[in-house]
């Protein structure tokens, strides 16, 4: 009989799009609130819009129609259009914890393959930061990260608004 192995700290995800690696990195940053699944919100209302404020140390967040906002994160590296890292303080219950300790990282990686053609390397890592029972958090982004991704994939393949 085999050793079971752990379960590893981190999801990772490949997604090849027929996009610059511009436009790739803008519609995930600047048009997040398009492909993000509007069933995916912590506030008491759903979001209208999701922002990524652009600089390290912005703030990673959604906005409901009243103007109440829910913070997800920290943008923690910006490196247009290369790369941007996110501090993920979403903890089991899906409330926000703002201690940094306790925050696991969302990577997403931009590799231009072509004029038109970006590869993206996805990477929600560190999930054993958050601590007792990160084991049912890793189950739970594993799945949601499918879905949202292809949401992701699909938007960003439209041929509109370059």
């Amino acid at each position: 009989m085999a050793p079971q192995t752990a379960p590893s700290a981190s999801v990772k995800r490949t997604l090849r799009v027929a996009v610059p690696i511009d436009r790739a990195f803008r519609v995930l940053t600047e048009k997040m609130g398009t492909w993000w699944p509007a069933t995916h919100h912590i506030g008491k209302a759903a979001f209208t819009e999701v922002v990524v404020e652009p600089y390290a140390g912005g703030r990673w967040f959604e906005r409901d129609g009243n103007g109440e906002e829910c913070d997800w994160g920290k943008v923690l590296v910006w490196e247009p259009p290369k790369r941007i890292v996110f501090s993920w303080h979403l903890q089991q219950d899906w409330r926000f914890d703002p201690d940094l300790n306790r925050a696991s990282e969302v990577c997403f990686e931009f590799i231009a393959e072509g004029p038109e053609s970006t590869r993206l390397e996805f990477e929600h890592r560190h999930l054993d930061r958050h601590g007792e029972g990160w084991e049912n958090i890793r189950k739970g982004v594993d799945g949601g990260w499918a879905g949202v991704l292809a949401e992701y994939e699909r938007v960003v393949s439209e041929k509109t608004g370059k």
